[in-house]
């Protein structure tokens, strides 16, 4: 079976709603991609942590994911990010953003994380995801994704990863900043303008928007009534998303095969928002998922 490599954070994660707050939880890109991947496909996890990163979310990734490729470092802290929901849980604000051992992280693919024929480069600087690239020597389909963060401090090389993948995952506020555009469809086409077949913008309770060879195809969120913690939803969407293209082994995808795609990853990140941190995904079975995949057809069947 085709394989994945996600490179990106792991992070320690303080989210706060305004009914609750969990501090210093599992987060980060990688952990919510491949934990929502690793249901489709082995996955290979590139990282770092540093040495205040607690055993129990050490063990809880290594059951799920290949870590030989996540580094230790024990003199420094593990990424740490700070945020603020909304009311409606639906805008988020950055409190604080520290980069930590990912700051000065140099990313080195273990054997099986170089071989891997998916690879997605989540969460990281630019130039990390760069370096990725050019050590997975096996790479066939290749998407990327960033924040406000980088967007805001190192668009040119940004824009530069953007040029060199085949795919694109942003939410609807980072697709905006990147464009400088207020339309989502003009986002859309902005950013495939730059070279990338895939386009997707994530629009959270809202859906999301697919650009692949000229057309614009929207697909709803899966409709939840319990939603507590939105924070890694579009990483677990991502993975959904990769996860299925590599189990349908599509390197070089078709429509249909990106419909599907499109739906596991709608699927995933509806699961990860109904608890805080990874814990819904951890918790969680192939059995739900397929269940709520053939829910989720059946709500688009006309």
């Amino acid at each position: 079976m085709p394989s994945i490599t996600c490179s990106g954070s792991i992070a320690l994660d303080t989210t706060r709603t305004p009914f609750k707050t969990a501090e210093m939880v599992l987060g980060g890109a990688a952990s919510y991609f491949s934990l929502s991947s690793s249901f489709f496909a082995p996955t290979s996890i590139v990282s770092v942590v540093g040495g205040d990163f607690p055993d129990k979310y050490w063990q809880i990734l290594a059951k799920k994911a290949n870590i030989e490729s996540v580094q230790r470092k024990e003199e420094g802290k593990t990424f740490h990010f700070d945020s603020t929901f909304s009311f409606d849980l639906y805008h988020r604000q950055a409190n604080k953003t520290e980069l930590n051992v990912l700051g000065e992280f140099e990313p080195k693919l273990g054997s099986e994380a170089a071989k891997s024929e998916f690879l997605y480069l989540a969460t990281m600087p630019p130039q990390k995801q760069m370096e990725v690239m050019v050590q997975a020597k096996n790479k066939k389909l290749v998407f990327m994704d960033t924040i406000e963060f980088y967007i805001k401090t190192e668009l040119p090389k940004v824009q530069q990863v953007i040029t060199m993948v085949d795919g694109v995952v942003l939410n609807d506020a980072e697709a905006r900043m990147l464009t400088n555009e207020s339309n989502l469809v003009k986002c859309g086409k902005k950013i495939e303008a730059l070279g990338p077949k895939i386009v997707i913008i994530k629009k959270g309770e809202h859906g999301s928007l697919l650009f692949f060879k000229g057309k614009v195809i929207p697909f709803p969120a899966f409709p939840l009534e319990v939603v507590v913690d939105p924070t890694g939803a579009g990483d677990a969407f991502a993975g959904g998303l990769v996860g299925s293209l590599a189990k349908q082994n599509a390197t070089n995808p078709s429509l249909e095969q990106l419909k599907v795609a499109m739906g596991y990853a709608n699927v995933c990140g509806s699961l990860a928002v109904e608890d805080f941190s990874v814990d819904k995904l951890v918790s969680t079975n192939n059995a739900e998922i397929e269940k709520r995949f053939r829910d989720y057809c059946e709500l688009l069947r006309i």
